[in-house]
């Protein structure tokens, strides 16, 4: 598994994610492994995935098309998106709609979560999405991960410090997360200050 976590702050949005791979019980660290990252950044939108690394290079796959929409601008925006890549999943990249126990490649289900100048989003197996004010956290170090950015939020400057505060609790007590820490940021629409008008 892996640990991802969103949060935004003081008008900055982030993701961050940890960089460990694990086959079973075998764990290859960051320095063992070339493309060890859990997130991809698709047009203004960083993207972080839990579970089997197949699915981070299916979606880059899916997106290298610029004729195949991709909105994540809102929830309704996210679900619209994922909705319409389910039939090109199937079709395409040969993914079933329900995970097969024996083989976890072939599910179009992605699970992760999503930063980008309109906020903070979780997309969840089932292509529904959900925004958040302050954090969250996925995959398998995503209770310690919570907890500590939960304590840490208003003590911290910036969007940055909560998120690794997050992942560094996720690295310490869950065994399948590690540093080095990917961690990406993004300024919030919302936080750009309106022109003023000049006067005549």
């Amino acid at each position: 598994m892996s640990t991802i976590v969103v949060t935004q702050k003081n008008g900055v949005a982030c993701v961050g994610a940890d960089t460990l791979s694990c086959l079973g019980s075998l764990r290859q660290k960051a320095q063992h492994v070339v493309n060890k990252t859990k997130i991809t950044k698709i047009g203004d939108t960083f993207i972080g995935l839990t579970g089997t690394s197949a699915s981070l290079v299916v979606m880059n796959s899916y997106f290298s098309n610029p004729e195949r929409p991709r909105d994540f601008s809102s929830c309704e925006a996210i679900f619209e998106t994922f909705r319409h890549s389910h039939a090109w999943l199937k079709a395409e990249y040969f993914m079933a709609a329900m995970p097969d126990k024996g083989e976890e490649f072939e599910t179009t289900q992605f699970y992760g979560l999503l930063a980008n100048p309109h906020g903070i989003f979780a997309i969840y197996s089932y292509r529904s999405a959900q925004q958040f004010h302050k954090f969250w956290a996925a995959g398998s170090g995503r209770d310690y991960a919570l907890g500590a950015m939960q304590t840490a939020y208003d003590q911290c400057k910036t969007a940055e410090e909560v998120a690794r505060a997050g992942l560094e609790a996720a690295a310490e007590f869950d065994s399948a997360t590690s540093a080095p820490f990917e961690i990406h940021n993004v300024p919030l629409l919302s936080a750009a200050k309106p022109k003023r008008s000049r006067k005549k």
